[in-house]
């Protein structure tokens, strides 16, 4: 007599070869709240921050075509500047960086417009200088031309 054939499934395979299935779903780590600002920025106002390794931007709202270049206001918001050039071919744009690296006492290469360039809302960028010593210049000048 003859054995009658079964048929397995698992028959002819080694251990550990069984289906295969299909890689385990990744899931999207749970996002951590953000570390509180430095303890060092937080007696700044919000228009200057400390851009590394040693720059600050500065919040400007500039106000083109005035008789006299000056600081109206020093805000949370942004610096206030009056330009005395009109905002026609980048005139405006070269007065406030003029008159912004006169005010801080750094030369002129050291400040560049990082963002807003076509806006009266910029970002100016002013190279080496500590955000201290941005606030107080700007803070006195701000005082004086009040």
């Amino acid at each position: 007599m003859t054995d009658p054939v079964i048929n397995n499934p698992k028959e002819g395979r080694e251990e550990g070869q069984g289906v295969s299935m299909a890689p385990a779903k990744k899931r999207k780590a749970k996002a951590k709240p953000n570390a509180p600002a430095e303890s060092t920025q937080s007696n700044f106002p919000a228009c200057i921050r400390s851009v590394p390794p040693s720059s600050v931007a500065i919040t400007i709202h500039a106000k083109p075509g005035s008789k006299l270049a000056s600081i109206t206001d020093f805000s949370d918001e942004a610096l206030g500047v009056q330009i005395d050039a009109p905002a026609k071919d980048g005139e405006a744009n070269a007065a406030l960086l003029d008159f912004m690296s006169s005010v801080l006492g750094v030369k002129r290469r050291q400040v560049s417009i990082g963002c807003g360039s076509k806006s009266r809302d910029k970002v100016v960028i002013v190279e080496e200088m500590t955000l201290q010593s941005v606030f107080d210049i700007l803070d006195k000048a701000s005082k004086c031309s009040a």
